[in-house]
This record gives structure tokens, C-alpha cells and sequence, in this order.
């Protein structure tokens, strides 16, 4: 069986980048499909995360974030298919998804969306949604990382299912550090939906309580320089460093005690469950979707209200000043991690491409 995923790039660090290069290695690795990525606007940049030798990848060298050049994209995409003939084309939900009623009709259309329905009420958004559902109302299946997202989207398209995402983290049987580090870590794009501005505040309460322990962001993007600014307004220096986005992050949650999150809406968080896999307890925003999914408060971390800071600065210093309460944590979040397996969830994709076999 032939699958054609499609992905504006590939050369950028982030977890839709990182979940379709794995998901597609292990497609072709383990199940044996023939596995084709097809982005838009690669322009020869280097892939972040590595292929195997049994995915291949085009980019039809178009940027159609310029609408005008839609129409050329379109075009040769439906090129790239009559040529390719997949029996499943796959849309990670870019601009494309609106415009797939143009392409052949000869393969299964599908897509998957790795943020969530609210998404588009949070960002004023309302006229590109019912665009969206028009689009979803023509496929022959949409996939949702969780079961909230999934119900908000079960009356616009004819079959909803919904597949968490995976934990990818390797070595997830290491003994755990006997000491708890004094550091705690956030991973994301330093963009407004991870909402990094909430967390220093955060930092600033913690700080104050326990101005040994350290907060280190990784993740690169456009709001890097406001927040070092931010930093530097609430006398952070020295307690809080923003650096890049690495591919050793697994390494680095190991040398944490707690990951944290602020976004204001999210999809499935890679991060979060790869995280616990490595007994990393989290303490986020209860947001749309998935924190409230996964996170069990008091077992494997905690969730607060969205903006507010003073309950997460607070559940934050629990943790601190009860180590054993961390090690308790540590525990179940390895055990809530192990029902998202890679071997797992993949055989969820597997079932799902198979039952489209006439």
C-alpha cells in the first residue's frame, strides 16, 4: 500500500515535523508500506529529523502561503499523484485542505489535525473554520489526536476517529536519577500558542521561593528576543535561559525534574508524553486539547486554569519542596506512558489505512 503525506517542510524542528518523519519510518520499517512526503516550500534545506532509506520525499518547490500561487501548487501536486498513484493521500492540515476537492479523485483522502478544533475560536479565526469543515466535510476520514477534539469534530465529516500520539523517546527502561536536579525545562517554538510570557511570570513566584532552582526553555522561533527582554524586566538572569531546539532534548528531560507548559491550546503534546516516558512529571495549562487528557493531578503532574499563574507557580513550589511527591510522580508517569507506545499507536494507523482495503 502506497501512502502520500503532505507537509509544507520538513527542515524545521517542530513536533508535526517530528511525529510524521518517525510515524513515516516506522510505516515503512515495520509495516511495509511505501511511504512518499511531498512538501511545499523544502527549497534544498536540510531535513531536521532524518528519514529512512524507505521514505522518499519531493517538494513540488512552491510556496502557497502566496495564495496567488494555490492554483500552481494544486497543479502540480495532482501531477505528482497521477505519476505516483497512492492508494492514501494524507493532509497534516496545511492551506492545502480546502483545495484537495481539486485533485484526482482516485486515492483515499484523508487528513489529521495536530492542534485542535478551539484553536480557531482562541485566534478570531471563525471565517477560515467554516472554510476548514467545508473542506473536512469531503473526505473519507479525519483523524484527531484526542477523544475532546475528536467530538468537536464528529458532525462535519463522515468518519472521526481519533490516535494520541506516541512517545518516540528511547531508553525508556533507565534507571531514573536517585536526585531530583534543580532544574525544570520547557520545550516548544518561542511563538504566542506555547505563551512563554505566562511561564516567566510563573518563574518570577518560583524564583522567589527558590532561587537555586533553575527553568530552561528550548525551542527557537520569532518571540525570542521579547522574551529574553521579559527575562531580563523580571530579574531573571541567570535563572532562566532560552536555548535552541535540539535533537538530544530526551537527554535533557532526564537531567529535569519537572516540564512545564503554558500553551493557550495545543493538539497532543509530543513533548508531554515523551516526557513521562522518561519519568518526567508535567505541570501545564489544562488547554484545549490533551493536557486534561493525559495528566492525572497529583500522579503524573498537574494542570491549572489557562492564565492562571499563581496556581501553577504554587503546584511548581509543591513539587520542590516535596522531593518524594516528584519520585512518586516519576513513577506514574512511566506507567501512564506505557499505553502510548510506539508499537501501540502505530498499530491504530495500521488498522485504520487497512480498513479502506475493499
Amino acid at each position: 500500500m502506497k501512502l502520500l503525506y503532505l507537509i509544507d517542510t520538513l527542515y524545521k524542528a517542530g513536533g508535526m515535523e517530528r511525529i510524521l518523519t518517525e510515524k513515516a519510518n516506522s510505516l515503512s520499517r515495520d509495516y511495509g508500506y511505501e511511504v512518499l512526503i511531498v512538501t511545499n516550500h523544502q527549497k534544498g534545506r536540510k531535513l531536521f529529523f532524518p528519514l529512512d532509506n524507505g521514505v522518499r520525499h519531493i517538494d513540488v518547490d512552491v510556496n502557497y502561503r502566496m495564495p496567488w500561487l494555490m492554483p500552481r501548487y494544486i497543479k502540480r501536486l495532482g501531477q505528482v499523484i497521477d505519476a505516483e498513484k497512492p492508494d492514501i493521500l494524507i493532509s497534516m492540515c496545511g492551506k492545502e485542505l480546502p483545495y484537495l476537492d481539486r485533485l484526482p479523485k482516485t486515492c483515499i483522502r484523508m487528513a489529521e489535525f495536530h492542534f485542535c478544533r478551539e484553536m480557531y475560536r482562541i485566534k478570531g479565526q471563525e471565517s477560515r473554520l467554516k472554510a476548514i469543515d467545508k473542506a473536512v466535510s469531503g473526505l473519507d476520514c479525519f483523524v484527531a489526536l484526542t477523544e475532546e477534539d475528536a467530538f468537536n469534530w464528529q458532525s462535519k465529516c463522515r468518519r472521526v476517529e481519533h490516535i494520541y500520539n506516541p512517545s518516540f523517546a528511547a531508553d525508556t527502561g533507565s534507571e531514573l536519577l536517585a536526585d531530583i536536579p534543580k532544574r525544570c525545562i520547557a520545550v516548544g517554538r518561542l511563538e504566542k500558542q506555547k505563551n512563554f510570557r505566562d511561564l516567566l511570570d510563573v518563574w518570577s513566584s518560583v524564583h522567589v521561593r527558590h532561587p537555586e532552582w533553575t527553568l530552561d526553555i528550548y525551542g527557537n522561533g520569532r518571540q525570542k528576543k521579547r522574551l529574553e527582554k521579559r527575562i531580563a524586566e523580571l530579574g531573571l538572569v541567570g535563572s532562566v535561559h532560552i536555548l535552541p531546539a535540539t535533537r538530544q532534548i530526551a537527554h535533557e528531560m532526564r537531567a529535569s525534574a519537572l516540564l512545564l507548559m503554558t500553551s493557550i491550546y495545543e493538539g497532543f503534546p509530543l513533548v508531554m508524553v515523551e516526557a513521562a516516558s522518561l519519568g518526567l512529571p508535567c505541570i501545564s495549562y489544562r488547554c484545549p486539547c490533551g493536557p486534561g487528557e493525559f495528566i492525572e493531578d497529583g500522579k503524573n503532574g498537574y494542570t491549572v486554569d489557562v492564565g492562571d499563574v499563581q496556581s501553577m507557580a504554587e503546584r511548581i513550589c509543591i513539587c520542590i519542596e516535596n522531593p518524594s511527591l516528584i519520585s512518586e510522580m516519576r513513577v506514574h508517569c512511566r506507567q501512564k506512558a506505557a499505553g502510548f507506545t510506539v508499537p501501540g499507536i502505530m498499530k491504530q494507523w495500521d488498522a485504520l489505512f487497512h480498513s479502506f482495503e475493499k
